[in-house]
């Protein structure tokens, strides 16, 4: 064999076995990541990592709704083809929600949804077990870089004369919302001094992405902030204005 069929054959090999890697890795981490959910078991640990997590999926549906809409309960808004937004101005009037007011929205969905994640304990009867539980009721908490949801679910699980009793579960999501909440409230205080002609460097301070762009007769704000991050993408939170 020549020199250069050798070179030749050293590189198909080596691309060969870097395929062939390459598989394994995906196909551990795929089996892995297949069998990372716990079994539910009657324990203490596994009931509430099961809850939490219905918690946390519950949560985060409700922060992409209000991302989506700029809030949950949809007030004075543009209709978009998926959903509204809703109006941070509107004609001369700022309609900025409050953050004590998403705070209660945020915790109206909790309480409203997450028996539906939960799916009334389906799961835990189907093993045998009794389960009596007490109406849910929340809390949330908007900080500057996290959102905390705090949960109250009187509950208890019963099996083979054994008991097990919850109170209280709780999930903090990493999502920078009373930040992009400020930054929203800046944009409509800007829009109202000067309608439709801000000078987004002023919004340079704040480290998202914003794009702004026209849509019927409102502009339409959208904030995309890679620091918070839902499901492995950047939580995108959406505004609008209308001057007329």
């Amino acid at each position: 064999m020549d020199k250069k069929a050798q070179i030749a054959f050293i590189i198909i090999a080596a691309v060969f076995i870097a395929i062939v890697a390459g598989l394994a890795i995906y196909a551990a981490n795929h089996f892995r990541n297949k069998n990372s959910a716990e079994p539910l078991v009657f324990e203490k640990t596994s009931i509430d990592n099961y809850i939490s997590g219905c918690i946390k999926k519950t949560a985060e549906d409700s922060l992409r709704l209000l991302g989506r809409q700029g809030i949950i309960v949809l007030d004075s808004y543009l209709q978009a083809p998926n959903s509204g937004v809703e109006y941070y101005i509107h004609g001369s009037r700022s309609r900025v929600p409050p953050i004590e007011k998403l705070q209660d929205q945020l915790s109206g969905y909790m309480s409203l949804n997450i028996n539906a994640c939960l799916r009334d304990f389906e799961d835990f009867k189907s093993q045998g077990w009794d389960v009596e539980k007490g109406s849910a009721s929340s809390r949330v908490q908007i900080n500057q870089n996290d959102v905390l949801f705090e949960v109250e679910l009187p509950l208890k699980v019963a099996s083979r004369g054994s008991q097990l009793n919850f109170e209280k579960f709780s999930s903090l999501l990493n999502v920078r919302l009373k930040y992009i909440h400020d930054l929203a409230a800046k944009i409509a205080d800007l829009n109202a001094k000067m309608p439709a002609s801000v000078d987004r460097t002023d919004l340079g301070v704040y480290d998202v992405n914003v794009t702004v762009f026209p849509y019927k007769d409102s502009m339409v704000y959208d904030i995309r902030d890679q620091k918070s991050l839902i499901l492995g993408k950047p939580y995108a939170f959406r505004l609008a204005l209308n001057f007329g």
